[in-house]
């Protein structure tokens, strides 16, 4: 058994598997998790998709009003709650959780909690044992950036083509200060890389589409 990574439980052994699909061939990201549901759980239905596109069209790094960023916080919040009950109706199933690189960083930080614990925290405030999960989270590019939590009103806080796929080594993650002020320009700069994702999950796989 694998022990946990993380300072909460290191003598906990760890169930859940993390994976990090990382490119553009989403057709085969798909069909590799579900074919893990198949051969893991016995069935392809045991497969669950959860993408932020489907609350919203907007990209990440696109430049739009506060109401505009004010919905998408909205739905980046719906995101992570959705993959928590998920988790809390059967945690024996395959999640892909896409378009991770869109999420805010607070919904990154939430997912990165969940590797080191073993446990998800749903909208109600409990935390929900991942057990046996398989967790893909899947992005285009690791380098692209996440927005920042948005600061409460008048407030501050201080403080393959066709499965052709290789894996890489996971490189290490620049340190980041979480004392930083939440509305702070330097926010909007943090990557996946910088959160430190790429080292906290099992295995990353990179999709390279073959050029003919």
């Amino acid at each position: 058994m694998v022990k946990r990574k993380g300072k909460w439980k290191n003598n906990e052994a760890k169930e859940e598997t993390w994976l990090f699909f990382q490119g553009v061939d989403l057709d085969a990201k798909e069909k590799i998790a579900r074919e893990l549901a198949k051969l893991v759980f016995g069935s392809q239905t045991s497969f669950v998709s959860i993408a932020l596109s489907s609350f919203s069209s907007t990209r990440a790094d696109s430049t739009e009003d506060f109401r505009n960023k004010r919905s998408r916080d909205e739905q980046s919040c719906s995101y992570i709650e959705r993959f928590a009950e998920a988790v809390s109706s059967n945690p024996h199933r395959v999640f892909l959780v896409e378009d991770i690189e869109q999420a805010d960083y607070c919904s990154q930080m939430g997912i990165k909690r969940a590797i080191e614990r073993g446990k998800i925290t749903n909208s109600n405030g409990d935390h929900v044992g991942l057990s046996d999960a398989i967790i893909i989270l899947s992005c285009e590019s690791f380098n692209s950036r996440s927005r920042a939590c948005s600061p409460p009103i008048k407030q501050k806080s201080d403080g393959l083509e066709e499965k052709g796929a290789e894996v890489e080594e996971i490189s290490p993650c620049v340190s980041l200060d979480l004392n930083i002020c939440i509305d702070d320009d330097s926010m909007e700069d943090q990557s996946i890389d910088d959160i430190g994702l790429l080292e906290s999950v099992d295995r990353r796989i990179i999709f390279k589409i073959q050029e003919l």
